[in-house]
């Protein structure tokens, strides 16, 4: 079996206990097994080197940023050094900002709540309801082994951002209705249940809209009798970990004029953005476990499911994801995994909870070193309290980004087993 280019959509059909096994693969990603250190490293690398070009790239007078009027308020990516610099050596300044902030409107947010009230709970509008997906019940959403007569299953991978590719697959697959629009769509797919295996995020420029798109039909569907859930890829891993090396620069415009410029107006001030230093806080406030998506729209999302006869995941599964129990291989020191209903699970729990702790709303802080900390630390507690299944990086076991039927390229997959169980499905499907 030869496999399509890593960079379109993969779907790997095979027998595994009894089911056909679907899954999406990606292009292989320079990603660390050890998930603490490649993060620690990659974010302060970036971080720092951000800053040492700001200072380079000028020695003019640093214009004030932090515009208190709501209707100017500046939205910057990747905040300079010197404003760290003039913003927190300056005692007198940020009191004045504060106090002018109190003057010409109230806080919208207590400086250590979440930043998610100021998109959901606005008079004018819920933003963040275009993302809600259909709450989903583990152990019956993520497993439903019968189908009606006739009832349709479609599945697809890696959209990466790629609005038009997008639309074009929907529409192809009698999912969407071509006459409506990606703003307002329309699901015409009846009770066909869709699968979108994972990766909608990162390198493309429209990875909000896509969610948007796929959030609005995941409900229409459900009312139509049908379903389109959402699983977990290991780029949505990388970006709740924090780690945005694989993000376009219009990918990363689209957040911060989608989501950093409500914020912006709507707490009256970017200070807000100062607890990320500089690392896209609108893409990283937006995927972060207890973010501004998790509990509409990340927490719904699943690791695996099971439709039918068949098994979709992003990246694989063995026969050790699937044990009862949840404990380490006393033998191999492996983890045993305990089921597709406990993948779920653990994924639901982990990005449901802020482990980060408090938030920095006001960005109160003393030197620029205490910003970069706090910051490394937010990232590093994600990554240390990720669940297996969702971390580990190529070559690990996990779900989302093992390898064992994707690798080598355009050869037989590494995985003994993989062939034997390929043909399986072939048989099964001549025979059948």
């Amino acid at each position: 079996m030869r496999f399509v280019d890593s960079r379109s959509v993969l779907q790997i059909m095979s027998m595994m206990s009894g089911y056909f096994f679907v899954t999406s693969f990606s292009r292989p990603l320079a990603y660390s097994t050890s998930r603490s250190t490649t993060l620690t490293h990659t974010f302060s690398s970036a971080a720092k080197s951000s800053f040492v070009s700001s200072r380079r790239r000028s020695s003019c007078a640093v214009p004030h940023l932090l515009h208190t009027n709501r209707h100017h308020t500046v939205a910057r990516r990747g905040v300079p050094l010197q404003f760290f610099s003039t913003l927190l050596g300056d005692e007198s300044n940020k009191e004045k900002d504060q106090s002018e902030q109190q003057e010409q409107q109230p806080l919208l947010l207590d400086p250590k709540a979440p930043l998610r009230p100021l998109l959901s709970d606005n008079s004018h509008e819920n933003h963040l309801s275009r993302y809600t997906l259909p709450p989903t019940s583990i152990g019956e959403d993520d497993y439903r082994p019968t189908l009606k007569k006739g009832q349709r299953v479609v599945a697809f991978g890696d959209v990466h951002g790629d609005i038009s590719a997008l639309r074009s697959f929907l529409i192809t697959a009698e999912l969407l209705d071509p006459e409506s629009s990606n703003d307002e769509p329309m699901w015409a797919g009846g009770d066909a249940i869709c699968v979108q295996t994972g990766d909608v995020l990162d390198r493309g420029d429209d990875e909000l809209a896509c969610f948007r798109l796929l959030a609005t039909l995941a409900r229409q569907a459900k009312k139509a009798g049908g379903a389109l859930l959402l699983l977990y890829g290991n780029h949505e891993s990388l970006n709740a970990a924090g780690l945005f090396q694989y993000a376009n620069p219009g990918g990363n415009t689209e957040f911060d004029k989608t989501i950093g410029a409500r914020i912006d107006y709507n707490y009256g001030s970017n200070r807000w953005r100062l607890q990320f230093a500089g690392n896209e806080p609108s893409r990283w406030a937006s995927f972060e476990p207890g973010g501004l998506l998790a509990e509409n729209m990340l927490g719904n999302m699943l690791v695996a499911c099971v439709v039918g006869r068949t098994v979709f995941v992003h990246a694989g599964l063995t026969s050790s994801h699937l044990r009862d129990g949840n404990s380490v291989d006393e033998e191999t020191g492996k983890k045993k995994y305990g089921g597709i209903s406990q993948l779920n699970e653990e994924a639901r729990e982990w990005i449901l909870k802020a482990h980060h702790g408090d938030n920095n709303n006001w960005g109160e802080y003393n030197t620029v070193e205490e910003v970069i900390a706090t910051a490394q630390n937010r990232a590093r507690v994600a990554s240390k309290t990720m669940p297996d299944c969702l971390g580990g990086g190529i070559g690990a076991s996990s779900p989302v980004w093992m390898r064992d039927y994707s690798q080598p390229n355009d050869k037989e997959p590494k995985n003994p087993k993989a062939n034997a169980m390929i043909g399986m499905y072939f048989l099964f499907t001549f025979v059948c």
